[in-house]
């Protein structure tokens, strides 16, 4: 239910109460984000607006990617406001220049598209920026916004960007992400919108109720996917398969390796349930530890491991591991004698692990037929559950491409400040391969050549199928 509060500024400017924090605050950045219709830009003009009428001499810049949307939205949103509130002789208009300008302030507000930004340099005494649409911009069209607003002023410098969250992967989220001291993010949605009516939250509702994505990113407000095509795990949904997991104390933990040590080295934590006919066919993922430089050793890992589910949960029901058949060999890394598995039957003894380690993996693209075919459509009665908490799983699943052989696209990047180049995709994937074919292997080999080789007991006993 929404609640009526609307909090006034001077002039009577109205303002949805749930902004209230986001017109009070004075530092450097304010990203407002969120939903369709949750009043993003109905804040960001109306803070501009009593601005210009308070505060003397800015000179405050609209921005898009190309100068003619500024018009139909932006500069049309704030002459709208001024209109409705009958405040048209305060402020001088040129509308072919798309400038405003408040008399008893000598405040102004003028246009501009990052497209010339050249034309954007030659501006000068700018004291506060709006960015609309904040997603069309690349970060170098920020960074250089953001030289833009430089030198001592009276009051108070800030850029404030409004955006629907688009694609998680974006560099907007990966600025949020760092959480500087000097920035405010404001989610919201068409529910925290008090001045919007029931027909339009309807249409809404309607128009992206069969859109999975869509309805993330304009009614949940929640950030969404870019779908660029040719995705590797093309049968994997955030609805049908990422959800809110528990540990469960009475099952074993299932753990999965990827030895790649940049950008993390990676453990996957997995537990299998029994779905409604009873088979234990229901893989859950419900941690993930993905630990970077200086933590990016097999053994560190298993000791968080050993920490977060002996030292703290007590786990005693059993603990299987699983992980890149390439980690059983020698390397620099280990003293002779050891490779990355004995490091983790040695750091995880008093948890008495099974080791679970294929000769071999399968081939790339047969393991990602099975493991769509299981996302797709449940294939043998198996299903994937992830855990909501396993960010860098998620990202995996969604984002990783597939090359032209029908193999996994790992596409490298470079870290800026370490100069370190990594595969940025495929490692939490990888694991999750490596677990869901050997505990599967029997329905792999059907699904690859129309037989299995045995049939997997569930339960305790000598057979060395027993799992």
């Amino acid at each position: 239910m929404l609640a009526n509060k609307i909090a006034k500024l001077k002039y009577d400017i109205e303002v949805n109460d749930v902004y209230r924090d986001a017109i009070e605050w004075n530092k450097r950045f304010l990203f407002l984000y969120g939903g369709a219709g949750s009043g993003k830009s109905e804040c960001a003009a109306r803070k501009i607006l009593y601005r210009t009428l308070k505060e003397n001499n800015h000179r405050f810049l609209l921005v898009r990617k190309e100068k003619v949307h500024v018009r139909e939205s932006m500069y049309r949103l704030l002459k709208d406001i001024i209109e409705h509130y009958d405040m048209s002789s305060e402020f001088t208009f040129k509308d072919h220049e798309m400038k405003i300008k408040c008399h008893s302030t000598e405040s102004e507000i003028m246009a501009a598209g990052l497209k010339n930004s050249e034309k954007i340099k030659s501006i000068t005494g700018i004291t506060g920026i709006w960015v609309e649409e904040a997603f069309e911009l690349e970060q170098k069209d920020f960074d250089q916004l953001n030289l833009r607003l430089r030198g001592e002023t009276q009051y108070y410098k800030q850029i404030i960007c409004t955006f629907n969250p688009m694609d998680e992967n974006h560099w907007l989220k990966t600025f949020m992400d760092r959480q500087p001291d000097n920035l405010f993010a404001k989610r919201t949605t068409f529910l925290d919108n008090v001045f919007i009516d029931k027909e339009y939250m309807d249409e809404l509702i309607s128009q992206f109720k069969h859109n999975e994505n869509f309805h993330r990113i304009y009614i949940e407000g929640n950030w969404g996917r870019a779908y660029t095509g040719g995705e590797f795990y093309h049968g994997f949904s955030w609805s049908k398969h990422v959800t809110e997991v528990k540990y469960n104390a009475e099952l074993p933990l299932h753990i999965t390796f990827d030895f790649n040590v940049n950008p993390y080295l990676t453990c996957c934590v997995w537990q299998l349930d029994c779905n409604k006919s009873g088979e234990l066919k229901q893989a859950v993922q419900i941690d993930e530890l993905c630990l970077a430089h200086p933590m990016n050793s097999t053994k560190l890992v298993c000791a968080e491991f050993k920490r977060r589910y002996f030292n703290e949960k007590g786990h005693s029901a059993g603990l299987f591991v699983y992980g890149d058949p390439s980690g059983r060999h020698e390397d620099t890394r280990s003293e002779k004698g050891y490779n990355d598995f004995t490091i983790i039957r040695n750091e995880l003894s008093e948890m008495h692990p099974t080791m679970r380690v294929a000769d071999k993996a399968p081939n790339v693209k047969s393991r990602g037929d099975f493991m769509n075919s299981i996302l797709q459509n449940e294939y043998s009665n198996i299903s994937i559950q992830v855990g909501n908490n396993c960010k860098k799983s998620i990202e995996d699943f969604l984002y990783l491409k597939q090359d032209a052989n029908g193999a996994k696209l790992k596409e490298k990047v470079k870290d800026t400040r370490t100069g370190i180049v990594f595969e940025k995709y495929g490692h939490t994937s990888d694991s999750a391969d490596y677990f869901i074919t050997y505990v599967f292997a029997s329905e792999l080999n059907y699904f690859m050549n129309g037989k299995s080789n045995f049939k997997p007991v569930y339960g305790k006993g000598p057979n060395k199928n027993v799992w």
